[in-house]
This record gives C-alpha cells, structure tokens and sequence, in this order.
C-alpha cells in the first residue's frame, strides 16, 4: 500500500495523517466558498427582507426614530399625513412583502379645502 499523495504531487505526514498544503485547499475551496458567500448575499433578499421605507412627501412615519436598516417580511410601518395633506379612506401603513418591496396605497391627499361628506 503507498501513502496518498496530494494533486500537487507533495505528500506531508505526521504519524499516519496527510495533509494538503494549505495553498492547495484554498484552490480546492474556492469555488465552494465563492457559493457560500453568494448565498449569504443574496438569501436576505430571497426571503423578502426590505431595506429602509421610501421617503413619502405626503406622509411621514409615527416613529420618529426609525433607525432600522433591514426589515423582516411582513412588517408593518404606520405613517401620518405631513402637513398640508389630510387622509384618504386607505390604510395608513407600508407593508413589507415577500419581495423585498414596501407595498402602500396613497393614504394622503393633499388637502384642498373641500372635503365630501358622504
């Protein structure tokens, strides 16, 4: 039985142990861990996260402090008409959705003195 020699031809042993060099196993991996970082990359925006809410002129968020840079699918943003703008019938929040979108109808109509009553 001969001892396994590694694809650069180099064989180094300690005790019954071989082992590649590791400027070897870095070619070797290299591939691997490309796919790894990828998938680290990209899985955020597979699973839907959004990034920070649009600026909206016509509203603005309840929360002042909105400091969050990533947001989880499925979240939800309330917002309240800037000045100047009352509100319509929709919803006034943002939604975070499965693709990474916020999604909202306009809330907030400018405000032009008359308002239906019906």
């Amino acid at each position: 039985v001969h001892p396994a020699k590694t694809p650069s031809g180099a064989l180094h042993r300690k005790g019954k142990m071989a082992a590649w060099p590791f400027s070897r196993l870095w070619k070797v991996s290299d591939p691997i861990l490309f796919q790894m970082t990828l998938v680290a990359a990209l899985l955020p925006a597979v699973l839907g996260n959004c990034g920070p809410p649009p600026t909206l002129s016509f509203a603005a968020p309840v929360d002042i402090t909105l400091t969050e840079t990533r947001f989880e699918t499925g979240t939800t943003l309330k917002y309240t008409c800037r000045p100047g703008y009352v509100r319509s019938h929709s919803t006034q929040t943002l939604t975070c959705n499965s693709d990474g979108k916020w999604m909202y109808n306009t809330f907030c109509i400018l405000d032009t003195g008359f308002h239906h009553i019906g």
